[in-house]
């Protein structure tokens, strides 16, 4: 997928001026700070100038927009009929999950307002430039409020409420008390969103449990309520892939068009809904003859081997990818 043109078009002006060379030793002292320990990332600050706003803007903010789209897009096919009209965005950066939710698969068409919150004041103020740029008055109208998000919120329900890699920015003992500030300002779903890690997973079965205790409803990735069957050696994550701009390739010193994003999440409601019997958590392997399938069910994970001689079912399991819903026979 790639960025849309304004949001994209934005960027490239914010970038404007500013030579690889420029770009990259701000891009890979950014890269060390999110790779560094937790506590050296919450005390240190991740963006704290102009610089670091933009290197964010090339480093960061294409994956990020992929992996908000791709767990949004999974909430939605799990709840078609769902159409929020407000936003709220935690941690919001410079308001990636903002653009991802207004993509026109998503919500374009019923957001009407939003509200981010974000500690750090370079990232509101390229936010706000980048808003500027919008055709839609829900996002060029956007409420940025400055705010420590381990403090005080602003009152007030929303019917979505997104936070994307934010818990692992957060001192361990913080996160209960995040999530639940989370859940309590849900009017409709919540969607949390990590890096496609072990740590990132670890962080979001934590959330999972505590959001099952609050009596959330599950919507996604999750085909049940029930304990995770994913053992401690393995985590749950998906991919989304996203074009890469002839400047980002030259910021990250990469040489493909595009780039993977592995995330992993966790999204429940506070209406019932009717879970998938089964979901994809990893690539189908396709082989001659049959395809053999992971996939996660409220009876656990299993490996399901689809022959060539149930035509009909063989056609369609062909066609699933990974994180793709499955109705097992």
């Amino acid at each position: 997928m790639e960025l849309p043109i304004e949001l994209r078009d934005a960027v490239n002006s914010e970038l404007a001026g500013r030579s690889p060379k420029e770009l990259a030793p701000v891009v890979e002292n950014l890269s060390k700070r999110y790779r560094s320990s937790l506590q050296a990332a919450v005390e240190e600050r991740l963006v704290q100038t102009s610089d670091d706003a933009a290197a964010y803007a090339a480093f960061r903010l294409p994956a990020t927009y992929g992996a908000v789209y791709g767990a949004l897009g999974q909430v939605k096919a799990q709840l078609p009929e769902f159409r929020p009209t407000s936003l709220l965005d935690v941690g919001a950066g410079p308001g990636t999950a903002m653009w991802a939710a207004h993509h026109p698969d998503l919500w374009q068409d019923s957001l009407e307002k939003v509200t981010l919150l974000e500690r750090e004041a370079a990232m509101i103020s390229l936010g706000k430039r980048l808003a500027a740029q919008s055709s839609l008055s829900s996002i060029r109208k956007a409420e940025w409020v400055p705010v420590d998000i381990t403090g005080d919120w602003p009152t007030g329900s929303h019917d979505l409420v997104v936070t994307a890699y934010v818990l692992g920015e957060l001192p361990e003992e913080a996160r209960p008390v995040f999530v639940q500030q989370l859940w309590e300002k849900t009017g409709g779903v919540l969607v949390i969103i990590e890096p496609g890690t072990p740590a990132g997973f670890a962080r979001i079965r934590k959330a999972r449990e505590m959001l099952l205790n609050l009596e959330g409803n599950l919507v996604a990735p999750c085909p049940h309520q029930g304990s995770c069957p994913i053992g401690d050696d393995d985590w749950c994550h998906f991919t989304q892939r996203v074009a890469r701009s002839r400047l980002h390739r030259q910021v990250k010193a990469g040489e493909l068009g595009y780039e993977d994003e592995k995330f992993a999440f966790t999204a429940f409601s506070r209406q019932q809904g009717e879970a998938c019997r089964g979901r994809v958590i990893r690539h189908p392997q396709i082989r001659k003859g049959h395809v053999r399938l992971k996939v996660c069910t409220s009876a656990g994970l299993i490996d399901w081997v689809v022959s060539r001689k149930d035509k009909d079912v063989y056609r369609n399991a062909r066609n699933l990818k990974w994180g793709s819903p499955v109705d097992l026979p």
